[in-house]
């Protein structure tokens, strides 16, 4: 895919992705970096123009009926498969404490090529400003589930607090519900040191002191480390669906994701494809 058509997807004006060696796209850098160091997250509000998130959502809608729900109640740690196995815990050990889960995901084998949001994950334009802003390589997940997802929410829909296995995620909100849906996260909760499980008890307890709040628009990139900070999204309220795209970058080149996982969220027809239904 040709970068130019991709650069019309997007404000050039305010990100200046065509342009990164630039004054303004050195800006655009140093404040995404600053942003990232500073909170474990950036969102760029208008990322998208509104003419083209618009028409992004209407595709996104027509695969709705693909959208698996997948499990109901997880723990924060439910990409973290192997963490306390074989521990002895108590029930209420952040480990074992469920929350709610209200949202069904598109798989990526599911969303066709054509589409627009397909168009702009393909393309090397969201690679390679990846790369200038982490300063190393940075690749698209291989993965045929997992590397380009759409996570939908319709009314009471909710995502519960979590940790995520990668270090950065990157998402774009396709269409914003007409209230709730709101994203909140507590920046480096956690490190390579300490898994910090006394702080994650108290957030899950309904402590908020350090609880940060973002109420994205349609249209709005964002850059998240989510594998320190825990997230969550509130219950999305009214009749317009939440619709947001979760692109898979990484700076492992032909990272694959875990099989018993993405049966899981994606549902049997994997365990079908993968020859692992018994």
């Amino acid at each position: 895919m040709e970068n130019s058509e991709i650069y019309k997807f997007i404000d050039l004006d305010r990100y200046p992705l065509n342009d990164l060696a630039g004054t303004a796209g050195q800006r655009l850098i140093i404040q995404t970096r600053a942003a990232l160091e500073q909170d474990g997250s950036c969102s760029m509000p208008g990322f998208v123009h509104q003419s083209v998130i618009a028409k992004m959502a209407v595709e996104a809608s027509t695969l709705r009926h693909l959208a698996y729900a997948g499990p109901t109640e997880v723990t924060p740690y439910f990409f973290n498969y192997n963490l306390g196995k074989g521990d002895e815990i108590a029930d209420d050990h952040p480990l074992k404490r469920k929350g709610k889960r209200n949202l069904s995901q598109v798989a990526s084998d599911l969303i066709p090529d054509h589409h627009m949001l397909s168009r702009l994950y393909y393309s090397s334009v969201l690679t390679n400003f990846l790369a200038t802003v982490l300063g190393e390589a940075v690749y698209r997940n291989q993965d045929r589930y997992q590397s380009l997802n759409i996570s939908v929410m319709n009314a009471g829909g909710c995502q519960q607090w979590h940790f995520d296995s990668g270090l950065m995620v990157t998402t774009l909100l396709l269409q914003a519900p007409e209230a709730g849906g709101v994203f909140e996260y507590v920046p480096d909760l956690r490190s390579d040191e300490s898994e910090n499980f006394e702080q994650v008890q108290q957030v899950l307890d309904g402590d908020s002191n350090r609880v940060k709040r973002l109420k994205l628009e349609a249209g709005t990139l964002s850059l998240f480390r989510g594998h320190y900070s825990m997230h969550r999204v509130t219950e999305v309220e009214g009749n317009r669906t939440r619709i947001q795209a979760i692109l898979g970058f990484s700076t492992t080149p032909d990272l694959q994701g875990n099989l018993e996982s993405s049966i899981l969220h994606y549902g049997p027809r994997v365990a079908r494809i993968e020859g692992r239904e018994h």
